[in-house]
C-alpha cells in the first residue's frame, strides 16, 4: 500500500510539471499558427505570416488582400481582407466580404466568405484550396452601409515541395502534441521506477 501511495503521489507531482510543459508547448505552437494582428494596424502593415498582394478600390472601398502562405502553393491559402472607406480612409468592420478563386486553366472555382478575426476585427479572414498550380483570379465582394463593390486581383500557386513541409502546419502541431504526450509518460514512468528503487534500497540498509 505504501509503495502503491508513492507512486500515485509520484505521477500527482509529474503530472503538474507535463501539464505546465505540455501548456508552454502548445501555446508556443499557436503562437506560430495563429496569425499576429496589431492592435493599430497601419495603412500597408502585413499579418504575421502573410503577405499583401494588391489594395485596389472596389466600389466606396479600398480594399487590400493578404495571402498565407506568402508564396502559395497547391493546397489550402488563407486571405485576410482589410475594408476601408475609400474617401476617409476609416476602417469599415461590419461589412460582407466574399472571396471567389478562380484558376486561369483548370479546376474549380471556388467561394468562401470572409469573417472577422477575432484578434482584429478589421481583418476578414477566409480560406481557399486551390488544387492546381498556375495563376488564380482572386474577386472579393464587399457590401456595407457605404454600398457594394468589388476587385479582382490575381496570385500565383506553386507545386507543392516533395517535402510536403509547405502548408502543413496542422500536422506539424499535431506530432509535436503526440511527442509531448510520448515524452511525459516516459518520464513519469521513469520518475516511479527511480523512486520505488531508492525506497527498496533504503529498506535493505
Amino acid at each position: 500500500m505504501c509503495d502503491i501511495g508513492l507512486i500515485l503521489k509520484i505521477i500527482f507531482v509529474e503530472s503538474r510539471w507535463l501539464y505546465r510543459w505540455l501548456l508552454v508547448l502548445i501555446m508556443g505552437a499557436i503562437g506560430l499558427f495563429v496569425p499576429g494582428f496589431s492592435a493599430s494596424a497601419q495603412d500597408n502593415e502585413e499579418i504575421a505570416g502573410y503577405t499583401i498582394v494588391a489594395e485596389d478600390p472596389a466600389g466606396p472601398h479600398t480594399v487590400q488582400l493578404q495571402v498565407s502562405p506568402a508564396s502559395p502553393i497547391v493546397g489550402t491559402s488563407r486571405f485576410a481582407v482589410r475594408v476601408r472607406d475609400k474617401v476617409t480612409g476609416v476602417d469599415v468592420d461590419n461589412a460582407f466580404v466574399r472571396l471567389y478563386a478562380t484558376p486561369s486553366e483548370k479546376g474549380k472555382k471556388q467561394y468562401s466568405p470572409a469573417l472577422n478575426s477575432p484578434f482584429d476585427p478589421i481583418y476578414y479572414l477566409a480560406q481557399l484550396d486551390l488544387e492546381h498550380v498556375g495563376v488564380w483570379a482572386i474577386d472579393v465582394e464587399v457590401d456595407s452601409e457605404l454600398g457594394s463593390g468589388r476587385t479582382v486581383m490575381s496570385i500565383q500557386v506553386q507545386p507543392r515541395q516533395r517535402s510536403g513541409s509547405g502548408n502543413d502546419w496542422g500536422s506539424g502541431l499535431f506530432i509535436l502534441v503526440i511527442l509531448a504526450f510520448a515524452l511525459g509518460i516516459s518520464w513519469v514512468t521513469y520518475s516511479s521506477k527511480k523512486a520505488l528503487r531508492q525506497r527498496a534500497e533504503q529498506k535493505m540498509r
